[in-house]
């Protein structure tokens, strides 16, 4: 070995050596695990792949258009543009449930999202699942003080169909306060107390609901038989 040969070996030792000192700081930040939110280039990505897609849907080519919302999804999970336009096409090519799933996974990340919440509710309930609807429907509940009744309305509906009486009393009595004339409120009040059992307060609904002049004659007759039931003690509820 040469003497040019024996000086290098030193130089590479302590390279080696410089090597291995930093390894331990790396493998820690492997072992973390730690990921950082997409940067705006991969934010960047992410939405003009949802707008080739959303082109592509405009132009009818539904294949296109579904690969572009889910490359945009895998950049970035957030997009909710980008998931409820996939969903529309699962719901257009006849895969409804997969379509739920997918919102379902978008309110996990962003619960209040109040497009997708009503998209969830509206593919739940086609879906004959009322419990994934009323979730998706609480998750964006007006506060008791709103005059919001549209998504009520729905809510108490779907309460009342699955035989949830003191909730579905709970909303309409909220949307009594928002509309207190309104007799398809009133009517809701009084059928839900009535189900529940609480004679008083669905007494005062159908006296209420009575005081409409417009009253459909054939719900005027029920609301009369129920009022008088209701004193007589015909509990429970008869349809």
């Amino acid at each position: 070995m040469t003497i040019r040969q024996w000086a290098f070996i030193p130089l590479l030792a302590t390279a080696a050596m410089a090597a291995m000192a930093g390894t331990p700081a790396v493998l820690a930040q492997n072992d973390g695990m730690e990921r950082s939110p997409p940067d705006i280039s991969t934010g960047e990505r992410a939405l003009d792949l949802y707008h080739k897609g959303q082109r592509a849907l405009d132009e009818g080519d539904l294949s296109t258009a579904a690969r572009r919302f889910r490359e945009s999804l895998s950049l970035d999970r957030d997009l909710m543009s980008a998931r409820r336009g996939y969903a529309r096409i699962l719901v257009v090519t006849g895969r409804p449930q997969r379509a739920q799933d997918v919102l379902a996974q978008g309110l996990d990340i962003i619960p209040d999202d109040l497009a997708t919440a009503r998209m969830l509710a509206r593919i739940a309930r086609d879906n004959d699942d009322a419990e994934t609807a009323i979730e998706a429907l609480e998750a964006i509940r007006p506060p008791a003080d709103s005059n919001e009744t549209h998504l009520r309305s729905h809510l108490a509906d779907l309460y009342r169909r699955t035989g949830q009486y003191d909730e579905a009393a709970s909303v309409y009595a909220q949307l009594r306060r928002a509309e207190p004339a309104a007799a398809e409120w009133i009517l809701g009040e009084a059928i839900t107390q009535d189900r529940r059992g609480a004679l008083d307060s669905a007494d005062q609904a159908w006296a209420a609901l009575l005081e409409h002049d417009d009253l459909d004659e054939s719900v005027r007759t029920y609301a009369r038989n129920r009022r008088k039931a209701l004193r007589d003690g015909e509990v429970p509820y008869a349809d």
